[in-house]
């Protein structure tokens, strides 16, 4: 069983940009930090953004299935259609995610919530 989850930037103005996450909602926390650490935040805006166009992320940052060892890797959805998430959609039920996570674009601060 999947445990979706949404992920964002929100920046100074307010505005949001996120995706949809299909796996591993509930243990993204860590995953954020790391990814943010060696990718910064606006990496990650750019990693959501190529999620959107494809309908959001599988998996996020996460050992390959093949290899637990190996470094960490996003895999997206690859749907045809895009899935973006905005300030005005964020509060919204996204395909049933239950987590929430908000990176503040300036800081780098998680906000983490796992009800919606």
């Amino acid at each position: 069983m999947s445990t979706h989850a949404v992920i964002g930037v929100k920046y100074c103005d307010g505005t949001i940009s996120g995706t949809y996450v299909h796996r591993d909602g509930d243990t993204m926390s860590p995953r954020i930090e790391g990814f943010v650490e060696s990718n910064t935040t606006t990496g990650l805006q750019v990693l959501i953004s190529a999620a959107q166009i494809r309908g959001g992320i599988r998996s996020f940052h996460c050992s390959p299935w093949d290899n637990p060892d190996g470094e960490p890797e996003t895999e997206f959805l690859d749907n045809d259609e895009t899935y973006v998430i905005d300030e005005s959609s964020w509060g919204e039920d996204h395909l049933g995610a239950t987590y929430s996570y908000l990176v503040d674009y300036e800081t780098g601060k998680i906000s983490a919530n796992n009800s919606f």
